[in-house]
């Protein structure tokens, strides 16, 4: 692929999509670096989540992301060891002639939750150059198990398999993340989700229930589910600050305009709502 197809492709999906063509590039060597470690070695090593994983589920046009969240098992999360893995995966060009460069390796923490690091990498094809990241987590608690995600890449008919996060699980963090942040909460993707994953998906409220509760209690947060939601829930609804972020978030993301900060509050009361439910009725049986 030449550089100029490259612009013309992107471009044309940018048209169809509504989304800045610059995202549009970064998806696509997000997509081909995904595809190299799903052909390597390392191919059982990354359990893929986050925005790219719902990107992948629902189409761009429905949920884009800037990088790709993963957790990683089976080698230590060191930053040696991650750097090895990482020189391994770009030492060869694609078939296409993208070459990838490791730009930097961080360290991070994810909310306080789980230790981590952040690789930033480049994305070269001649002479155009498209920054992406890739955010690695360990020491995440995942129910129920963790599946095999068929994700069809950008510009041609190819599938390839990545394990991946269960959608339980997504909806867990994200619902933990939005109570324990409170009003302080800068992820308006969050509630995004929140609200349009479950219009979306046929989810099992009892495997719902449970991955909830092991998460929150993972995280430290032993009471029952209806303490937080009594807790926080108010203040979420009613707060300036968060409305004001999602007003902005709306803005910035097309596939979000016609959804209004209240519709999400309601989605995020009905999930926890649920969840308590099947708290209730889980603490009957052990009586």
């Amino acid at each position: 692929m030449t550089p100029t197809q490259f612009s013309a492709k992107t471009r044309n999906v940018a048209r169809e999509t509504g989304l800045n063509p610059q995202l549009v590039q970064r998806h696509y060597m997000m997509d081909k670096f995904l595809e190299k470690i799903a052909e390597s070695s390392y191919q059982d090593d990354f359990i893929l989540k986050g925005g790219f994983l719902l990107g992948s589920k629902y189409g761009i046009s429905t949920r884009s992301t800037i990088d790709i969240d993963t957790t990683i098992r089976r080698f230590k999360a060191t930053e040696e060891n991650i750097l090895k893995v990482f020189n391994d995966l770009v030492k060869q060009s694609t078939k296409e002639g993208i070459k990838f460069e490791i730009k930097s390796i961080s360290e991070t923490r994810e909310a306080d939750y789980y230790p981590g690091f952040q690789v930033k990498l480049f994305g070269y094809l001649e002479n155009t150059r498209v920054p992406f990241k890739m955010d690695l987590t360990t020491g995440d608690s995942i129910l129920p198990e963790v599946t095999k995600h068929k994700h069809k890449l950008m510009f041609e008919d190819k599938i390839i398999e990545i394990p991946a996060y269960p959608i339980e699980q997504i909806i867990a963090e994200k619902l933990s993340a939005t109570l324990s942040f409170g009003v302080d909460n800068s992820r308006a993707k969050d509630f995004y989700d929140l609200y349009t994953i479950p219009k979306l998906e046929e989810i099992d409220q009892k495997s719902l229930y449970k991955s909830v509760r092991n998460t929150f209690s993972k995280r430290g947060n032993l009471e029952k589910l209806e303490s937080y939601y009594d807790r926080s829930m108010e203040s979420i609804a009613n707060s300036i600050e968060l409305k004001d972020r999602w007003d902005k978030y709306k803005k910035e993301n097309p596939f979000a305009k016609d959804i209004s900060y209240d519709e999400t509050v309601d989605s995020i009361k009905q999930i926890l709502n649920e969840c308590i439910e099947q708290e209730k009725i889980s603490d009957q049986r052990k009586r």
